[in-house]
């Protein structure tokens, strides 16, 4: 660069200087700013005057020009308020005017701590209306608390600064004893600023462990949902992965439900286009189960939706007095096996309760009940069982006189049971008509929510495993733990198969050994069953026990005989009928299509 050229450089960026100064725009006012004092906890090497910091937030005008009417009730301190009744407490948050706790007063976790079923670090919801303005989170303004001198019902009103009521949020307590929440959303003060048809709901929940089996209490955690068309559904309980469903049917509630409590939300209205999240980390010994769970509310029908929060227990009768199909949040077992315990086991442990015997006892008179109930059905089995020990001298002197000849052998082997009056299968009918019985029992006894907490003999809770010996390492399948009612289970279960096999027809000894190996194999799979349940079938196969030895004894085996040759003379030149006679027919053709094939081999 030459001179002449430098002393031009020079004079531009002089001109340039000058300009930018006699020139620059006027510097506004600045807004003032308020400021939020919080305290920060304190820290080692802190001093008191530390203690206090202070938070800049954008100042009300700021935010009225953003966010027009709804600025104005943005800012604010926080400030708990709470209602209450003998089962609960709902702590609210000024700021967000939403519920930020809920104590379930006559329950414990597992270790006798307070049971939090919602708390600010686990419960998240996030409430979404269009606006003129944009989405605003109505769970993000600042409300004023007006709580009733009972103590039952808290409104939370968020007015402007020209003292209109923008939002109106009213939550009552049902009763002295309820768990549901009556939540009434006026916005008919924000209606001229809003822009659309629903508010979306926006729902995360973290499922704290408040159980002793954290596995356990995961297979029993999900999200259920009820539709409009009146059809309980829920996302997979036992998946390993993340589970994600997007609904299209309307719904008339959601729940995000573990073990023994819920939470939930009801309408009598409905919600629309919900997408359901469950998801888990194998690893976290503190949250059970993580939802994410988001549907729309219609605005149009938001006077008459009667929305209700549910933060409470699995109690059948509680539930059913909540709404249509909520008692579907206690698990029951199949759909096939439900009407068992909803119309005749839990009617009785009602009515035993009442007379306040202890859980045990209710039990042990619960397994009486349905073994002297079912004991007809266990005689005619051992009846049966009897005269085909009786017919095994003849069955075997059939197996020699057609050696190889299976065919002709199951041939002659139903002409002998028809001749006799003698059906196989009859032994078998009275095992599977107790099947419902047992499987509905299997459903009922770990999900009742009565023995939850309670103890009997060495078990401290019938609701989860009794270990009498906590390992230092885990046995794969097994666990870390023994259970003193699952070997007792096993132990009544080697019994009851050696008595089994004393009454009937063993011809395989292979078959036999098996039947000794399943106690062995299921102590394993029963190890960690609720106490209550294993407890149950150990007492119920000590009655059986029982009841064999008993029909041995009421069995007379020579007036069965005796029947059985009259019937066999009676029958001897008798042709078979019905379904006997169609049987014969078909055994009968297939043997002589068996023949027609060995000769074309030939």
């Amino acid at each position: 660069m030459d001179k002449n050229q430098t002393t031009g450089f020079l004079l531009l960026s002089a001109l340039l200087v000058g300009y930018m100064f006699f020139f620059q725009p006027e510097t506004p006012l600045e807004e003032p700013t308020q400021t939020q004092e919080t305290t920060a906890p304190v820290v080692e090497g802190q001093t008191e005057n530390q203690t206090f910091q202070t938070a800049q937030v954008e100042s009300d005008s700021v935010l009225m020009q953003k966010f027009g009417v709804f600025g104005s009730v943005m800012n604010g301190t926080s400030k708990e308020v709470a209602i209450e009744n003998e089962s609960v407490k709902i702590t609210f948050d000024t700021k967000g005017g939403h519920v930020t706790d809920v104590l379930l007063k006559t329950y414990q976790t597992y270790d006798k701590q307070p049971l939090h079923l919602v708390d600010p670090a686990h419960y998240k919801v996030e409430e979404k209306i269009p606006t003129q303005y944009g989405i605003i989170d109505i769970n993000t303004l600042n409300y004023t608390a007006n709580v009733s001198i009972a103590k039952d019902k808290v409104e939370m009103i968020a007015t402007t600064a020209e003292g209109n009521v923008l939002i109106k949020r009213t939550y009552s307590l049902e009763g002295e004893d309820s768990y549901v929440v009556d939540y009434d959303l006026d916005l008919s003060g924000a209606q001229p600023f809003i822009q659309g048809q629903d508010i979306s709901y926006v729902w995360h929940q973290d499922m704290k462990a408040v159980e002793k089996d954290m596995k356990t209490s995961r297979q029993k955690t999900t999200v259920n949902y009820f539709t409009k068309k009146d059809d309980f559904d829920y996302l997979s309980m036992t998946s390993t992965s993340k589970e994600e469903e997007a609904i299209q049917e309307p719904l008339a509630w959601v729940s995000a439900k573990q073990k023994f409590f819920n939470v939930a939300l009801i309408t009598d209205q409905q919600f629309n286009r919900a997408n359901l999240i469950s998801d888990y980390e194998e690893n976290n010994t503190e949250i059970v189960k993580s939802f994410d769970i988001a549907f729309q509310i219609p605005l149009n029908t938001l006077q008459a939706a009667n929305l209700r929060y549910y933060f409470g227990p699995n109690d059948y009768r509680v539930c059913e007095a909540v709404t249509t199909g909520f008692e579907d949040n206690v698990y029951l077992g199949w759909a096939w096996t439900t009407p068992l315990s909803k119309y005749i086991f839990i009617p009785i442990f009602e009515f035993l309760e009442e007379f306040e015997l202890g859980y045990g006892l209710i039990i042990f008179i619960m397994v009486v009940l349905v073994k002297s109930v079912l004991y007809p059905l266990t005689f005619n089995s051992y009846k049966s069982m009897a005269k085909m020990r009786l017919l095994k001298p003849e069955m075997d002197e059939l197996k020699e006189k057609y050696g190889d000849d299976q065919m002709k052998i199951q041939q002659e082997t139903m002409s002998l049971y028809r001749k006799v009056g003698a059906n196989p299968l009859s032994g078998c009918i009275p095992m599977l008509a107790q099947m419902p019985f047992f499987v509905a029992l299997y459903n009922f006894f770990p999900n009742a929510l009565q023995l939850r907490g309670q103890a009997f003999l060495w078990a401290d809770d019938l609701s989860t495993y009794d270990s009498i010996l906590d390992l230092p390492f885990s046995i794969p399948a097994y666990g870390d733990h023994v259970s003193l009612f699952t070997l007792l289970w096993a132990v009544s279960m080697l019994g009851y198969t050696y008595f089994q096999n004393q009454s009937q027809v063993q011809s395989n000894p292979q078959m036999q050994m098996v039947s000794y190996i399943s106690p062995v194999f299921f102590l394993f799979f029963f190890n960690s069953f609720a106490a209550g349940l294993t407890y149950y079938y150990f007492v119920s196969n000590c009655i059986t026990i029982v009841q064999q030895i008993a029909s041995k004894k009421f069995v007379n085996e020579e007036k069965i005989r005796a029947v059985m040759e009259e019937n066999k003379k009676k029958n001897a030149n008798k042709k078979a009928g019905g379904f006997a006679a169609r049987l014969d027919e078909a055994m009968k053709a297939q043997q002589k299509a068996q023949q027609e094939n060995k000769k074309k081999n030939k």
